[in-house]
């Protein structure tokens, strides 16, 4: 009867000695995330120091473009549209060798 007893003790022991490990582990852990959480805060208040100071310098656009005329803004859209495709194709045209670009 009394194995009974220490097969019990054992896995009691056992028991205790993973969550031992587990803590300990979670114990580093927390240790890391509380220094992470540190430089994470210092980087913060530094790239805030320089957005205030960028801040005053941004300026507001004249007017939004919710409060602007429809096809103000369509023609602004159309026109920024076809600016990019410009700049898009000669992007393509520098980037391709001789015999591959497209001659009209």
């Amino acid at each position: 009867m009394w194995w009974w007893v220490l097969i019990w003790a054992v896995l009691v022991l056992c028991a205790l000695v993973y969550l031992g490990a587990r803590l300990w582990t979670l114990w580093g852990q927390s240790r890391e995330l509380g220094s992470e959480l540190v430089t994470a805060q210092e980087r913060l208040e530094a790239v805030q120091g320089q957005l205030d100071q960028l801040g005053e310098r941004i300026t507001a656009p004249e007017q939004l473009a919710v409060f602007a005329r429809p096809e103000d803004s369509r023609r602004e859209r159309e026109r920024t549209r076809e600016q990019l495709v410009r700049e898009r194709r000669a992007r393509r045209q520098r980037a391709h060798a001789a015999r591959v670009r497209h001659v009209d």
